[in-house]
């Protein structure tokens, strides 16, 4: 009998029709079973074979998602590419999946584009959520205290805008992984560029290694250093925390995610002024009134509820970072009563808890007011206002980031009116989507002088 079987099979291997026919069977198996849902995850979208819904997502993607949320609620699931993905859509969901149960909701997915940006997942944006990846968020928060000269910031301003242009939407390797082997113009354009960047960074970290030996610690790349040097004298073990290139993953981190995150939220910030310009001059008497023409200090915060009311307005409408970065489940768990297992790739619509009616009247109005009480001054922490993400993978630099636009946004405004350019529109307000990140329509304006730059030193 077992011979027979094997006859027949052979016989029917041996027609190279047959063997096509056997392969073309199992793709469409395969294909199909790729838009399968597994009971006890959240519904959604199946797709088309293979490719999921990375067409729907060609454009567009925040609307898509939250299309998607309307009609299957605030947690849906869908598949880009070979990638499962769940989505959390509301207050609720984010908080029990990134506050209740962060551990659980601390990894990373490792796509192509993180891994060559992080080098395999060295550094703290990109690195899963192990004992050194703790031990490198604590030594940022030691480290942050840094400032650019001139030459660097326009090197690093450089790369971004380069960055931004290879990357676009991403790469296609990161939804469908056997594109990685393929040296697309993409892929060998993003490589460029990233070996700039780590060169860049690597030549800042090298010009500073005699200032730490001989003691000199004066900013970030300095601290980090001297902290690399004391795991080394304390051992092996400890000095594998820190190897060169999770110190330059460390730097790395800080500039680009934090210059690059600013600088957009600073364009937004502009735009909308032009737009609403009776905003703009509450912003200037508020400014004028507590600073004058001195330099804005931090100590000033408490005395500008009404400028940080608009740059929390301005992170809310246009969130800059809208689904932040993707978390993954680091073991089998739950969230809104579905079952997620470990190794699944979790979203966070921020730009849906921003925009949601239950904790923002008419969310579509630009109203920096409604950070403000009756009196003014500032109210607490808005519930469904999450601009930093929450939890074990909150933004390490969000201190710094607040402090750091608040000092911009103020000397900005004291110094300059912005105005619509002469014969051009006013900016858009509608927002372009470049690999899940909020950015302006290109625009011009004029920036007139209110008093002299040479006062304000």
């Amino acid at each position: 009998m077992v011979s027979l079987t094997f006859g027949v099979v052979h016989s029917f291997l041996s027609s190279p029709t047959n063997v096509l026919l056997m392969l073309l069977l199992v793709l469409v198996i395969a294909a199909l079973w790729s838009m399968h849902i597994p009971a006890g995850f959240p519904q959604g979208p199946r797709g088309l074979p293979l490719i999921g819904s990375l067409v729907a997502f060609a454009t567009d993607p925040m609307y898509t998602l939250t299309d998607l949320a309307k009609k299957y609620g605030d947690i849906f699931s869908l598949k880009l590419g070979m990638q499962r993905i769940v989505v959390l859509s509301n207050i609720e969901l984010v908080r029990e999946a990134l506050v209740k149960k962060q551990n659980a909701f601390a990894g990373r997915p490792m796509v192509h584009s993180l891994d060559l940006f992080s080098e395999g997942g060295e550094d703290i944006a990109a690195g899963n959520f192990t004992q050194k990846w703790k031990t490198l968020r604590k030594i940022a928060h030691q480290a942050i205290s840094y400032e650019l000269d001139d030459t660097e910031f326009k090197d690093i301003l450089k790369f971004i805008q380069n960055f931004n242009e290879s990357f676009g939407n991403g790469l296609l390797a990161d939804v469908v992984p056997i594109f990685k082997y393929i040296p697309t113009n993409g892929l060998r354009a993003f490589k460029k560029n990233l070996n700039k960047w780590f060169s860049l960074i690597q030549s800042k970290i090298d010009g500073h290694k005699i200032k730490t030996q001989e003691g000199n610690v004066s900013d970030l790349v300095d601290d980090v250093l001297k902290i690399q040097a004391e795991a080394k004298a304390a051992g092996e073990d400890q000095a594998d925390l820190l190897t060169d290139v999770n110190v330059r993953q460390v730097v790395a981190d800080i500039f680009g995610a934090g210059i690059d995150t600013t600088i957009n939220t600073m364009n937004w910030c502009i735009a909308y002024m032009v737009n609403y310009p009776d905003v703009q001059t509450k912003v200037q008497e508020e400014i004028d009134d507590v600073i004058g023409q001195r330099l804005p200090l931090l100590t000033d915060k408490t005395k500008l509820p009404y400028c940080e009311a608009v740059i929390h307005e301005v992170m809310r409408i246009r969130t800059v970072a809208p689904v932040s970065v993707p978390h993954e489940t680091t073991e089998d768990t739950s969230v809104g009563g579905y079952n997620i297992p470990k190794g699944t790739q979790i979203w966070t619509n921020l730009w849906k808890l921003h925009m949601d009616e239950k904790y923002w009247t008419e969310p579509e109005q630009f109203r920096p007011e409604r950070f403000l009480d009756e009196d003014g001054q500032a109210l607490p922490k808005q519930d469904s206002f999450l601009p930093f993400s929450a939890g074990r993978r909150v933004c390490v630099g969000e201190v710094l980031a607040k402090n750091e636009m608040l000092l911009i946004f103020t000397c900005l405004f004291q110094q300059f009116t912005f105005l619509p350019a002469p014969g051009k529109e006013k900016p858009s307000l509608e927002p372009t989507f470049q690999s899940l990140v909020t950015r302006c329509i290109p625009y011009d304006v004029v920036a007139r002088e209110r008093i002299s730059r040479d006062s304000c030193t």
